[in-house]
């Protein structure tokens, strides 16, 4: 995690793909009315479902950053882990349907026309949807995030779309007058509909671990056990150690007992050089350490 990134390091890149998906879906609006394509018509709603989803993060990276108030006094940040669910539920929608219209036209295929639009915005976007994909995966491990790990998922499910999307209407286009070249639009749909229901299953499982308050990865913990091992000397005994996620936040409770003859104040000394520790290798976290007798339940 890197201390240097600023707090709206996450809204900006938001913003950024809110205003590609804005261009996106005004192109492929103007692609489709000329084509009589399912794979570019499906698109369009794809990326409809897209501008949505990042519009709902965009807002809640941007509610999430309020300050905690008398009524949540940790902050809203699992409101990050419902909105990544609801993402999950449009992307599981928009596959059902793509699925729907895909059989229909397998059981009765005709040449798409006028694609050659679409294939231009397919390559162009392939290109900038890895792009953004590769920015926000960076983001995402630099400020761990629900959000941003759902939107990198989203890129790369889009890239990858757009990608296998383009390839099957060149394909048809230059075998147009071939009768097996008319099943390729429907197919490459239902490819389509495979990168949707990934992206929309790893959103919904991230999503959910965290609002079960799910132990953190095990590499963050690893490396807080290993800052208590540094600090051996400074307690007697480790009896626990909790952590939990809520939004880019990440809360950690220790719970150590320290030698019972020592004043409160050493004590406070010793809380103070550990908790400092842990910060400075997990920037931002919420460190709590409680002295106790015994491990709690």
């Amino acid at each position: 995690m890197n201390p240097n990134l600023t707090p709206g390091t996450r809204e900006r890149s938001l913003h950024y793909a809110l205003l590609f998906c804005l261009v996106d879906v005004t192109l492929m609006g103007g692609a489709v009315y000329l084509s009589n394509s399912l794979a570019l018509f499906s698109d369009l709603l794809k990326e409809a479902t897209d501008l949505l989803s990042i519009l709902a993060a965009f807002l809640t990276v941007r509610a999430v950053r309020r300050s905690p108030d008398h009524r949540f006094s940790y902050g809203i940040g699992k409101l990050e882990n419902l909105v990544s669910l609801t993402i999950g539920l449009c992307l599981l929608a928009s596959a059902l349907w793509i699925t729907w219209r895909s059989a229909h036209h397998l059981a009765s295929p005709q040449m798409a026309q006028g694609t050659i639009p679409g294939i231009c915005i397919f390559a162009l976007y392939t290109f900038i949807g890895y792009r953004i994909y590769f920015q926000t995966s960076q983001v995402a491990r630099e400020q761990p995030s629900a959000m941003m790990e759902s939107q990198a998922r989203l890129w790369f499910s889009k890239a990858s779309f757009d990608a296998t999307m383009g390839s099957a209407l060149l394909v048809a286009h230059l075998f147009r007058h071939e009768t097996w070249s008319w099943y390729l639009d429907p197919l490459a749909s239902l490819i389509g509909v495979v990168f949707m229901l990934h992206a929309a299953w790893a959103m919904a499982s991230s999503s959910v671990k965290d609002l079960l308050d799910a132990t953190i990865e095990e590499t963050t913990q690893l490396r807080i056990l290993g800052q208590l091992v540094q600090h051996l000397d400074d307690y007697d005994r480790l009896h626990k150690v909790r952590t939990r996620r809520s939004g880019p936040r990440i809360y950690v409770e220790i719970f150590l007992q320290f030698d019972p003859s020592l004043l409160m104040g050493e004590v406070q000394k010793r809380i103070d050089k550990l908790q400092q520790s842990i910060t400075e290798i997990i920037p931002g976290a919420d460190i709590s350490i409680r002295p106790c007798t015994q491990s709690p339940p």
